[in-house]
């Protein structure tokens, strides 16, 4: 059951701010355009305009998770925690001035505040990288983010170990190069993931994707308004626009 204690906020891309009982978490960092990577939609928060955090998150180092640049603006570095999945991210993370950055793998489990657990699970890998996801736990309810997820039976492999999770948030553009396999979910793998998680309600992430000269190289196979079509009676998916902050009706 979700209660009210939650809400998220979609900021652009897997870039979102997850509110869990008074705790603030960042996902995949991106704040800054480049000449050759674009949003496709509007920036939905600022960094300058995030409140205190209690930790970030990132599921891999491609440069629309993982926005040093942006980061270096950051206020609060030397003392947030900043989770990320290989060592030479922690390096570049620490040399910025974040000192509580650490590296993660899959199955740790870290109590990242009083209250509030993260539970990293596998995956997948881009380009023999490893993606994390990442399972927080909280008295509001349990939500699972997968900034990066493609396939869905890591997702089940989970929940035969872990109990429901009650939001998911999971991409659904289906991104991949235009010769090479797909990089994440489309809307029907979104879908076929939260409920194998058991989540109730799922939030489309990786949506958009810009015009620029990387899009030459890729294509996208559907959005958040498909995965609207296609969800079930048990799973409700809601469409949010960046900047625009989401609390659930208490159930």
């Amino acid at each position: 059951m979700i209660r009210p204690s939650i809400a998220v906020t979609r900021i652009v891309n897997s870039c979102v701010l997850l509110e869990m009982d008074g705790h603030a978490v960042l996902t995949d960092p991106w704040f800054t355009e480049r000449w050759w990577l674009r949003r496709g939609e509007p920036l939905g928060l600022r960094i300058a305009a995030l409140p205190p955090l209690t930790a970030i998150v990132v599921t891999n180092l491609a440069t629309n998770h993982w926005d040093l640049r942006a980061l270096r603006a950051f206020p609060g570095r030397s003392g947030t925690p900043l989770y990320v999945p290989t060592r030479a991210m922690a390096r570049r993370a620490g040399a910025l001035g974040f000192r509580r950055a650490e590296r993660v793998r899959w199955g740790e489990t870290r109590e990242v505040a009083p209250g509030l657990s993260m539970r990293v699970v596998p995956s997948g890998r881009t380009l023999g990288w490893p993606n994390n996801a990442y399972v927080f736990g909280s008295a509001g309810g349990r939500v699972f983010f997968g900034g990066e997820a493609g396939e869905v039976e890591p997702l089940r492999r989970y929940r035969a170990e872990h109990e429901a999770v009650d939001l998911a948030l999971l991409p659904v553009n289906g991104l991949r190069p235009r010769f090479g396999p797909r990089l994440v979910m489309d809307p029907a793998r979104a879908v076929a993931g939260a409920v194998a998680v058991g989540a109730g309600v799922l939030v489309p992430v990786h949506d958009a994707h810009g015009h620029d000269p990387f899009s030459r190289l890729f294509r996208t196979s559907g959005t958040a308004a498909d995965a609207v079509r296609l969800a079930g009676p048990g799973l409700r998916v809601v469409d949010l626009p960046t900047g625009e902050r989401w609390e659930p009706a208490v159930t």
